[in-house]
C-alpha cells in the first residue's frame, strides 16, 4: 500500500469520527460505501500492517452478551445495539421483544456498566475482527453482525455496485436484513441508518483510529 493510499484510509477514519446521529440520510448511505471498503474490503486493516501496527486494531462498543443472556435474546422480535446521540439523546438498545405472557419481566443485564465516562451501557472492548462478527441486532431471535449492516445499507442503500457473484452471495443477507428495514425508527431516521452511524462512531472514535491517523507516516 503506497503513501497516497494511506493517505485515502486515514482520511476516511476521519471522516468516520465525524459521523453523529444527526446526520441525514443521504449522507449516511453515501458514508456506507467508505465504511464498506475500510471494514468489509479491509483497507484499514491492510494499512495498519503497512504501517507496522503488528496487532489488531481496538474500540470500545456495545456487547449485546453484557446486556442479555441468550435466552432473553432468542425473544427478540427486532432490535438494534446502538450506542451514537442523536437529537441529544443517547440511543442504546433498541428492542422489540415477541409476543410474552402478562407476568413477563424485562430482563436484567448482567452487566451493564458502560467502560467511557460517557460510554454506553454493556460496553465491552473489542479486536477489529471479533467486532465486526458481533451481533448488531436480531431479527426474529437471530443475531445479525456488524458486519451485516455495513454490507445490506451499501449494497441496498449506498449505490455500491457488485459484480453478479457477489451480488448472488449477498442475496440471503439482503432478505434477512431486510426484515428489520424501517421497524425501527429514531427520530424519524431508519434505526439501521442510525446503528451505522454507531458502527462509524465506534470505529473513527477508537484510540487506535486516532494513532493510525496521527502516526506521521503519510
Amino acid at each position: 500500500m503506497d503513501i497516497e493510499s494511506l493517505k485515502y484510509v486515514a482520511e476516511d477514519l476521519s471522516f468516520s469520527s465525524t459521523w453523529n446521529g444527526d446526520m441525514a440520510s443521504e449522507e449516511i448511505r453515501r458514508g456506507s460505501a467508505t465504511l464498506r471498503r475500510l471494514l468489509v474490503e479491509e483497507t484499514y486493516s491492510t494499512a495498519l500492517r503497512a504501517c507496522g501496527f503488528e496487532k489488531e486494531p481496538k474500540l470500545i462498543a456495545i456487547a449485546w452478551e453484557n446486556m442479555m443472556s441468550k435466552e432473553d435474546t432468542s425473544l427478540l422480535e427486532v432490535a438494534l445495539a446502538g450506542g451514537v446521540n442523536t437529537n441529544g439523546i443517547d440511543i442504546a438498545l433498541q428492542v422489540i421483544f415477541k409476543n410474552v405472557s402478562a407476568d413477563w419481566s424485562p430482563p436484567i443485564s448482567p452487566n451493564p456498566q458502560s467502560l467511557r465516562e460517557n460510554g454506553y451501557p454493556g460496553e465491552k472492548i473489542y479486536n477489529l475482527s471479533e467486532y465486526l462478527k458481533s451481533p448488531s441486532g436480531f431479527v426474529n431471535g437471530i443475531p445479525f453482525s456488524r458486519r451485516d449492516v455495513i454490507k445490506y445499507i451499501a449494497n441496498v442503500k449506498g449505490g455500491v455496485h457488485l459484480n453478479p457473484k457477489q451480488r448472488k452471495q449477498e442475496e440471503k443477507l439482503v432478505a434477512r436484513i431486510g426484515k428489520i428495514d424501517k421497524r425501527i425508527s429514531i427520530f424519524g431516521t431508519d434505526g439501521l441508518l442510525v446503528e451505522l452511524v454507531a458502527i462509524a462512531k465506534s470505529i473513527g472514535d477508537s484510540d487506535d483510529a486516532k494513532r493510525f491517523i496521527s502516526c506521521g507516516k503519510f
